[in-house]
């Protein structure tokens, strides 16, 4: 074991030894039980996802056992106070003691448990204090991220094994489960574009290259929140791919993209016109994300195992005026769009059913993770009944009118590049790489430049000296 590293972790887990010889029911006796990984609920991978996504003081989190990300937002205290700390702790020691990364050698097992443990290590880089004065919390901190860091060695794959990792969007679509397009008739039927990362496809995916505003992140603000996922956008006009990037162009050329924002007196800010060119109604928009992996050598890669799939079908395009750039009290009922979710169901995927998606359903419930304060600033005892369905939310941050909606809009606008169809003049995709779409190194890059991805190659330099 690795010389600096092994040491601390050795001194940790000697502190609580007497702890890992009791039996793991004493543990089950205080923490909901969950079988995602092992039939068996005292499993010690189902043990340790139940102590990071269930959460004793939000009692609701035992109805989302499977929830996408574990519940802790920036201001959270929960894992650093007590008893949650010493619970974390406890699992985590027995983890390293007992070569818990042993007990399963499924790739995608391995996989996805790294996924959780690794938002967790990052939340507890991020994590602040909400007002000046409060605990930092940075013992806790510590003792959580040295643990974490190890166990994230331990279960990291070879770079082989990454990229022999399903392609779950292709599973769920083979499956038959989901419909292959947007039916009008029937608006809450979820659907999966059978095409939607084929050559030549219908759907046109929305890059974005480093122009005079330097980002060259797409859906940027999903990007920072889930820095261990990479995003992708993909358009589909009714009219198919070549109306897509004619209409790209229109927005490229169009004279005046940006205005001066009018509460800026000195003309220093600008906002995208709202009187853009319009696409027409049937238009389709899907947000792709899709997990990020490091391998046993601490090298960053793409995966093939999308998390979730977000798409907006526009049956209407409501006319531009003020109160539907700004008003977003009845935001879902007025954007004239239908919205839908498939996500990761971690049962599904390790049963190999429909590749792992699901379909989010119509009033389905979760504590928002996105764009949120969280539950422990709002209201910690708030029930998971009082909020939003999933799917009205998307409408929050998407309500207004057509192009007006769609937040990446600006990566089609100078001075960013334009987005060219480069398939016309690309060679054929071979057999080897025509399924690597999944490789892009937008996401991967970003992350590399985190001060997260900073701190743990920190710790794993420190015990390998």
């Amino acid at each position: 074991m690795r010389r600096i590293l092994g040491v601390l972790v050795l001194a940790l887990l000697i502190a609580g030894l007497w702890e890992l010889s009791r039996p793991a029911s004493h543990f089950l006796r205080s923490q909901a039980s969950v079988n995602l990984y092992d039939p068996n609920p005292a499993h010690l991978w189902n043990r340790l996802h139940s102590v990071l996504f269930i959460r004793e003081d939000l009692p609701d989190t035992a109805r989302l056992p499977d929830a996408l990300d574990p519940p802790l937002w920036l201001n959270s205290k929960y894992l650093l106070e007590k008893p949650s700390h010493e619970r974390v702790l406890r699992i985590l020691d027995e983890f390293l003691q007992s070569h818990g990364e042993k007990l399963i050698q499924d790739p995608v097992k391995r996989a996805i448990l790294t996924r959780d443990l690794w938002a967790v290590f990052d939340w507890s880089v991020e994590r602040e204090a909400e007002r000046p004065g409060e605990p930092e919390y940075q013992k806790e901190k510590r003792e959580l991220q040295v643990r974490l860091a190890e166990i994230l060695r331990r279960l990291s794959l070879t770079s082989a094994e990454i990229r022999s990792l399903p392609s779950n969007y292709a599973l769920a679509v083979a499956s038959g489960q989901f419909a292959k397009e947007y039916d009008p008739a029937h608006r809450d039927r979820p659907f999966l574009p059978p095409d939607l990362f084929e050559p030549n496809s219908s759907w046109v995916e929305i890059y974005s290259e480093a122009g005079e505003f330097g980002s060259s992140q797409i859906a940027e603000s999903h990007a920072q929140a889930f820095s261990r996922s990479t995003f992708f956008v993909f358009m589909h006009l009714p009219a198919g791919r070549k109306a897509t990037f004619e209409y790209i162009r229109s927005l490229w050329d169009f004279p005046q993209p940006w205005l001066s924002r009018p509460d800026d007196p000195r003309h220093e800010q600008v906002i995208v016109n709202p009187h853009l060119p319009q696409f027409p109604a049937g238009t389709q928009f899907a947000l792709v994300r899709q997990l990020i992996l490091f391998d046993n050598q601490g090298t960053l890669l793409g995966t093939p195992i999308t998390e979730s799939v977000q798409i907006r079908a526009y049956r209407s395009l409501p006319a531009v005026s003020e109160e539907s750039l700004h008003n977003e009290a009845s935001a879902l009922a007025d954007s004239g769009q239908d919205f839908f979710e498939i996500r990761l169901s971690r049962p599904q995927l390790f049963s190999n059913n429909a590749g792992g998606l699901r379909a989010t359903a119509p009033k389905e419930k979760e504590f928002a993770m996105f764009n949120s304060f969280g539950a422990d600033k709002i209201a910690p005892s708030i029930r998971l009944d009082r909020y939003t369905p999933i799917l009205e939310q998307c409408a929050v941050c998407h309500h207004s009118p057509g192009i007006n909606s769609v937040n990446s809009r600006r990566h089609l606008l100078k001075p960013y590049w334009l987005n060219h169809d480069y398939s016309e003049s690309a060679p054929a995709p071979t057999t080897a790489n025509q399924n690597s779409w999944w490789v892009d190194e937008t996401g991967v890059s970003a992350k590399q430049r985190r001060f997260d991805w900073g701190v743990l190659n920190g710790y794993w330099k420190s015990g390998s000296e």
